[in-house]
């Protein structure tokens, strides 16, 4: 409704970070924890699993910058 009664109200298309490296960890990380408060993962195991996918995601954005 706000876009229909906003009379000079422009859309613009951004263009996604898909394929960043720190993006990606952002992403990642943000479904370990939806899996995590869904059960899949238990939630003793995040302690473990967060500093490793968070070192691999460092080092992958590491890699693509000394590309």
């Amino acid at each position: 409704m706000l876009a229909e009664y906003t009379p000079h109200l422009t859309f613009v298309h951004e263009k996604a970070h898909a394929g960043h490296p720190l993006n990606e960890a952002a992403d990642s990380l943000a479904k370990l924890g939806l899996r995590c408060v869904r059960g899949a993962v238990p939630r003793t195991e995040l302690p473990r699993l967060v500093p490793l996918w968070a070192a691999g995601a460092l080092a992958d954005y590491r890699r693509s910058r000394a590309a």
